[in-house]
């Protein structure tokens, strides 16, 4: 569609230029009649047929495209102008163009574009020149006026052609103008600086215009060394913006191979880690138990029963302990690979939960104190299981690490557009330095109490993982109010904005 456009404007633009330029022809042929300039001088004849050769002979130039054209025709056409006025100069120039034009077996619509371009150009500088007072023959006064009329040629012709190649194709026509002016204004000052010289010449002796000449080839030489210059400048910007691209490209893929790199050494240290976790904590929960069950079989017929009862329920209870860190082992792996939707979960009471998970730890902790404090109902869009598990995890924590008299505090509170499950105990509590490196796989602080319970390190990395699941996140907190301690929160949006992830 952007391509029609375009192409739709440029066919109204070239017939618009071949109308306004062909008219301005018939309109000065109407005006003076085709006698008046057949009626000229031999000088004026030898100087219309140089311009036809010149512009039939162009400049070629090699370029990236191919080949680009350049002319010193100008010059034999403001000789003409200057000597004949601008009628004669803007037919001269017509038919010059036309004849390289068919000779070259241009399109119509380009021969007519070419044709009404160059002829309304010539016109509107023959018009600039006479409406400023030039005059014939030229004088050393009207050098100044002259200068006007070659720069409004020069303009005008740059801005008809940069017209042209917006419209076809899409380039910066500021852009283009500017170049244009920078790499063309002193070859063009030069070709028109022959056309006074040309003239004066000419009237002087005809015989002595091939000397003119002479200087035409060195003009035409420094027009095809800016072309080639330029057409080399804009090779050489490109080049370096492509040399640009590439070295970017290879500090891109250095970034990124650097940063592979590192994921896989974190990659290997989390292994190393897991491994050195698994032969460790999974030992002696299983040393334990085998250990039970060894001197079960050993010693059958001297154990008395409530022996024998105690070494089966260590047995069991080393069994459970196993089975737990297997298990976190497995669910903190499938957290890794699964992802989410808070959108599909349902809406539960977050309170509710919340007087769920304390009545649990009250059975696995009787010798507790557990102070739960909930007065209203707070709906969360959350998995409850997730939730209770969470919990779960932070109320075991606060047990093995509070004072055994202190009390573990529980609260679920409301706190703007989120919902604040807070488990709080009046511990050691966790050291700036590690207050997020314990959220981290595999990570377990240097306490004996934590030690003594075992554990691979991974159940508050999986209690925030589950947070993140639901939509909210888990962090630690300062106690409140300020004490000793350690105060974990857990954050989930309440229900009528699930989908906003807490700030």
């Amino acid at each position: 569609m952007v391509a029609y456009h375009r192409s739709s404007a440029l066919h109204v633009y070239v017939l618009a230029v071949s109308a306004v330029g062909l008219c301005l022809v018939v309109l000065l042929a109407i005006g003076d009649g085709p006698a008046t300039l057949l009626d000229q001088p031999p000088l004026f004849w030898v100087l219309v047929a140089s311009l036809v050769v010149v512009e039939s002979l162009p400049i070629q130039s090699k370029v990236s495209g191919g080949t680009q054209q350049a002319t010193t025709a100008e010059a034999f056409a403001f000789a003409i102008l200057l000597g004949w006025g601008t009628t004669a100069a803007v037919f001269a120039l017509a038919l010059a163009v036309l004849v390289s034009e068919v000779l070259r077996r241009a399109a119509p619509e380009k021969i007519l574009f070419n044709v009404g371009q160059y002829a309304l150009l010539m016109g509107v500088a023959g018009g600039v020149y006479e409406l400023l007072g030039g005059d014939r023959p030229l004088t050393a006064l009207d050098v100044p006026v002259f200068a006007v009329a070659a720069l409004v040629y020069f303009v005008g012709n740059i801005v008809l052609v940069g017209v042209v190649t917006t419209l076809a194709h899409g380039r910066d026509f500021v852009a283009d103008l500017k170049e244009c002016v920078r790499a063309e204004a002193w070859p063009y000052a030069m070709v028109f600086g022959m056309a006074p010289i040309m003239l004066a010449v000419a009237e002087q002796s005809i015989g002595l215009l091939p000397l003119v000449l002479l200087p035409m080839f060195a003009v035409r030489d420094a027009l095809r060394t800016a072309e080639e210059a330029d057409e080399h400048r804009i090779a050489a910007e490109q080049a370096a913006e492509q040399a640009e691209q590439v070295a970017a490209e290879h500090a891109r893929l250095a970034e990124a191979e650097h940063a592979l790199v590192e994921r896989l050494r974190e990659s290997d240290r989390l292994k190393d880690d897991l491994l050195a976790a698994v032969s460790h904590e999974l030992r002696t929960p299983l040393a334990g138990m085998l250990g039970a069950l060894a001197t079960l079989s050993a010693r059958e017929g001297q154990l008395t029963e409530p022996q024998r009862q105690e070494l089966i329920d260590m047995a069991a209870r080393q069994g459970d302990r196993l089975k737990l860190q297997i298990e976190q082992l497995l669910l903190a792996a499938r957290l890794e690979r699964s992802g989410h939707d808070p959108a599909e979960q349902p809406v539960v009471d977050a309170a509710a939960l919340a007087r769920d998970a304390v009545a649990a730890a009250r059975v696995a902790y009787p010798a507790r104190q557990l102070v739960l404090e909930a007065r209203e109902v707070l709906p969360v869009r959350a998995d409850p299981e997730a939730v209770l598990q969470v919990l779960s995890e932070l109320l075991d924590n606060a047990a093995k690490h509070a004072p055994d008299k202190a009390p573990i505090r529980v609260e679920a509170r409301r706190a703007g557009a989120l919902a604040v499950l807070a488990v709080e105990d009046s511990g050691p509590g966790v050291p700036a330095a590690d207050r997020e490196r314990i959220f981290e796989r595999f990570t377990q602080l240097d306490s004996g109490a934590t030690r003594r319970a075992g554990g691979v390190g991974l159940g508050l990395y999986i209690a925030r993982q589950l947070a993140n699941a639901q939509g909210g996140e888990l962090l630690l907190a300062d106690p409140i109010p300020p004490a000793q301690g350690a105060r974990f929160e857990l954050r989930l949006p309440m229900a009528e904005l699930a989908f906003r992830r807490p700030g």
